[in-house]
């Protein structure tokens, strides 16, 4: 259902309401008003309710929604998301995950990278990146955390790298 659609559903829980209500006032002296009364305000609680539902429902499922949950949801998972990571999160359809990943793979945020069967998403500024020093002559790798400055193996200078 379009927004438009949904809005009119909600609008039309306001005549059932007002009915509600006016039967409700007018229903001091007689039982059947205030049955009257009770009926209308259900319907039109119910009426309201439901509209109000699917209109926040169309907000989380809009494209804006979509991609920032989609980056949300990458920074937990270490920087990857599949499709179908972001179809269950969301329950929606597979061709609205496809169109927002590639979204997002259009405006630089994210990259697909083929594995198996299946496409992973690699969000690159999510990506935790390792340090480590690295001699550039020899190619000696050694963990930050080691106070050294020079190659052990030829003395050079270690630059520090992030991969």
């Amino acid at each position: 259902m379009k927004k438009v659609g949904v809005v009119l559903i909600t609008l039309l829980s306001i005549p059932f309401l007002t009915l509600g209500l006016l039967f409700l006032v007018a229903s001091g002296d007689s039982g059947s008003r205030l049955f009257a009364a009770l009926a209308f305000l259900a319907v039109g609680l119910v009426i309201l309710l439901f509209g109000i539902r699917r209109l926040r429902r169309l907000r989380a499922i809009s494209m804006s929604e979509l991609k920032a949950s989609a980056v949300e949801m990458a920074s937990r998972m270490g920087g990857e998301l599949t499709v179908s990571q972001l179809r269950a999160e969301h329950r929606i359809p597979q061709k609205l995950a496809q169109q927002v990943m590639d979204e997002l793979t259009a405006e630089g945020t994210a990259a697909g990278q083929p594995r198996g069967e299946r496409m992973v998403y690699v969000f690159t500024g999510l990506v935790p990146s390792i340090a480590k020093k690295l001699c550039a002559y020899c190619g000696t790798e050694l963990p930050v955390r080691e106070a050294l400055r020079k190659c052990p193996n030829c003395g050079a200078q270690l630059e520090i790298t992030k991969t």
